[in-house]
């Protein structure tokens, strides 16, 4: 990333237009994470809601501790993942 501006400057751009590339290519850059970030975080509210509403109506007794304990565990983790590509 450090070279790319001495790059730009052998192919003769100016300092504004070097400038003006960097910041968009940043902000694609961090677009793209941040389009992920809310796709981590949508699926984890999802199966947190999921997990939520199978720990209250309880169809399969037996699964009972997998759905309260795994699913939101799974759910939680998602969320976090996508909480820290957002605020990173």
């Amino acid at each position: 990333m450090q070279n790319i501006p001495a790059e730009l400057k052998a192919l003769r751009y100016n300092d504004e237009s070097i400038n003006a590339h960097l910041k968009e290519f940043k902000k694609a850059k961090y677009g793209k994470r941040q389009a992920q970030a809310f796709v981590f975080l949508a699926v984890g509210a999802f199966v947190g809601f999921i997990s939520c509403l199978l720990a209250i109506i309880n169809p399969i007794p037996e699964m009972y501790h997998l759905i309260l304990y795994g699913l939101t565990s799974v759910a939680a983790v998602m969320i976090f993942i996508g909480l820290y590509l957002l605020f990173e």
